[in-house]
């Protein structure tokens, strides 16, 4: 076995080996070879001092397969470097990448099976994690924005903390879940080195994988601020006590009341923006009676899960109101969970067009963690107000009980006890069932759509059959979007653009030719005229994106292969802003 004075030795050895045959295999420059063996010195002269320091008499098995481990990040650090100069080799940073995270897994499994687990093989193991992420998150930055660094930094930042605030470098209890992060921040950051994946799902998943660690790191310093040691003298133990006291009740109840308000949201809140007032979320939630009624009632073992459940299903359903307001405010009605995934896309290219991709791809990446922000605090503010409850069963039971009449009273005078001030709600149940409803539709609508297409009655008419009475004439079928029957009928421009109308039509009649308009009714609503578009074309009702694609993929005849079909030249034109 090696001894202390030798491993360090054989980790730079193999450190400057891992050097060589990448310069042999994909190149290495300057760069490369500064950064690499930089690293090797550093990484090898801290582990020698490390088993100085412990007296050990040389590494044990798990810290061979840790030092391996290091020695390809360093491999990774001098590609990476070497990336500023030169092209960029992915494919072996994240091969060597893969190999060093699923090292990572194995070398706490050697140390517990060979019963050789030390503070020295832990720390070792943190550091070159560390490092291993500072150097991926630098790579990935230059792709996805330089607020990628602080996945790598953070680290380092808690670290350099400490040296100012001293209570910070105190010891933390054992927690899973800092293993969890850790290897997610890893595999999140090789997937965007990868390049594999689309730039907008990338960049979501950093923020999360960011927000992960930021609630982590959060976490371990709460820990340690309440437990941080005082200067004997300072401050009397009973004072720190007392203080520590009304920190946890003023807290406690911060977050109480954040919950209720959250919840709250969630059973109440309407899904359009014009109804968002104060009156709409002065009302009693039936769905929030009921969940109470249950709590106080269901063995103890079973709240949480119940509370857990109700959580996460109130949690989407404050997402997808949320969704709704966007969607009524541009087309007009609520949103699919079947058919409308798609106008995201179309909604952060419009956002780009508006306020630039930069911005655009940080508010997508904003609203994304949002909802995932929501999704996770929702089932803990429920099990928190559950808890509270369940605790105050007899109090429960009794504002369960009159606010339950008042509900009941108020559905019976048609859910409003003063008028224009509705009480009685179930909103969220309503809401619920609606998407249950969309989801269980989605498929029969795609089938009704496909059976409508292969029925086209036209689909074998010969040419010669078809637009008889247009024989020998240009035809022009002209859309005017965005003004609909208000810019013709009852409005204070209508008399105007009718003489202009008149004048046309008198023109086209003197000079032989003649113009035929009707109104029809579309099928959609705001910037998303294609839809009405393709409803008129094909004869079937297009309402939505999915329906639009599934409708374009097929060889339904539209009105305009009906003229080719016959005979006629067919040529479309479709003008953008500022073209004649």
């Amino acid at each position: 076995m090696p001894s202390a004075r030798s491993a360090p030795v054989i980790g730079l050895a193999a450190q400057a080996g891992v050097l060589a045959a990448l310069s042999g295999t994909v190149g290495l420059g300057a760069p490369g070879w500064v950064m690499g063996l930089a690293y090797g010195v550093v990484t090898n002269g801290l582990l020698g001092r490390g088993l100085a320091r412990e007296g050990s008499t040389g590494p044990g098995p798990a810290d061979w397969v840790t030092l391996t481990r290091a020695t390809l990040v360093g491999g990774v650090a001098a590609l990476v470097a070497d990336s500023f100069v030169r092209p960029a080799q992915v494919t072996v940073i994240v091969a060597l990448t893969v190999v060093a995270l699923v090292l990572d897994g194995v070398d706490g499994h050697v140390a517990r099976r060979t019963r050789t687990e030390s503070a020295l093989g832990a720390r070792f193991d943190m550091e070159v994690d560390a490092f291993h992420l500072l150097v991926l998150s630098v790579f990935v930055a230059r792709s996805s924005g330089w607020w990628v660094l602080a996945i790598g930094a953070a680290r380092y930042g808690f670290v350099a903390a400490g040296w100012l605030l001293p209570w910070l470098r105190a010891p933390l209890p054992p927690r899973y879940w800092r293993k969890v992060v850790a290897a997610t921040q890893g595999v999140v950051l090789t997937v965007a080195a990868a390049g594999v994946l689309p730039a907008l799902l990338v960049e979501v998943a950093l923020a999360v994988s960011l927000a992960m660690l930021v609630e982590s790191f959060g976490r371990d310093v709460w820990w340690l601020w309440r437990h941080r040691r005082l200067d004997v003298g300072l401050v009397p133990a009973q004072d720190v006590t007392s203080a520590r006291g009304r920190v946890r009740t003023v807290a406690s109840g911060f977050l109480t009341v954040l919950a209720c308000l959250l919840v709250w949201f969630a059973l109440v809140a309407p899904n359009r923006i014009d109804d968002l007032t104060l009156i709409a979320f002065a009302r009693i939630p039936l769905e929030g009676l009921v969940l109470v009624a249950i709590i106080v009632v269901l063995p103890a073992r079973a709240r949480p899960v119940v509370a857990g459940g109700v959580g996460l299903a109130l949690g989407l359903l404050a997402v997808v109101k949320v969704i709704d307001m966007g969607f009524f405010a541009t087309i007009d009605r609520p949103f699919n969970p079947v058919s409308d995934w798609a106008y995201f896309g179309s909604g952060v290219d419009l956002l780009a067009d508006a306020i630039g991709s930069s911005g655009a791809r940080a508010a997508a990446v904003a609203a994304g963690v949002l909802a995932l922000v929501v999704l996770l605090l929702m089932p803990l503010a429920v099990v928190r107000l559950t808890r509270l409850a369940a605790h105050h069963r007899n109090g429960s039971i009794r504002v369960v009980a009159g606010l339950g009449g008042l509900w009941v009273l108020s559905a019976v005078l048609g859910g409003q006890l003063v008028p224009g001030a509705p009480i009685a709600s179930a909103s969220a149940a309503g809401l619920a069932y609606d998407q249950v409803r969309e989801i269980r539709s989605g498929a029969q609508v795609k089938a009704t759509l496909a059976e409508a297409v292969l029925g086209d009655p036209f689909r074998y008419r010969a040419g010669a059959d078809l637009l008889t009475g247009l024989r020998g004439k240009d035809v022009v079928i002209a859309f005017v979007e965005s003004y609909g029957r208000v810019a013709v009928q009852d409005s204070q421009v209508s008399g105007g653009v009718g003489d202009v109308l008149d004048a046309g039509t008198a023109a086209l009649s003197a000079a032989g030719l003649a113009s035929r308009s009707a109104f029809l009714t579309s099928s959609t609503f705001g910037g998303i005229s294609w839809l009405a578009h393709a409803t008129f074309h094909s004869g079937l009702w297009i309402d939505n994106q999915t329906s639009y694609d599934q409708v374009l993929a097929s060889d339904r005849l539209t009105l305009a292969g009906a003229f080719k079909r016959a005979g006629w030249r067919t040529v479309d034109v479709v003008p953008s802003n500022g073209e004649n």
